[in-house]
């Protein structure tokens, strides 16, 4: 199988599509953490304290590790393409 080495602005670009997917989700978990604490009524209405709960801690930990590791990624590109490993 012959595979063709993938172009370093393309890394660079799936790394940041990575970073700005976790910001999404973690602002998304912050969103609902809010108003859920500044109107439980409102919430309520929606969706019950677990699901709540749930999909917080669930968004809040899905995005943190998308951004870490789409910056981490980001990271590791750069200094590949400064030791001359990258194209």
């Amino acid at each position: 199988m012959n595979c063709q080495p993938i172009p370093t602005d393309r890394l660079k670009s799936e790394a940041e599509a990575m970073t700005q997917a976790g910001y999404f989700i973690d602002a998304l978990a912050k969103f609902i953490g809010t108003v859920g604490a500044d109107d439980p009524c409102l919430c309520e209405k929606a969706l019950d304290g677990y699901v709540v709960g749930g999909l917080v801690a669930g968004l809040r930990l899905i995005g943190s590790e998308l951004m870490y590791r789409g910056e981490e990624f980001a990271d590791l590109l750069e200094k590949a393409g400064q030791q001359g490993g990258a194209k």
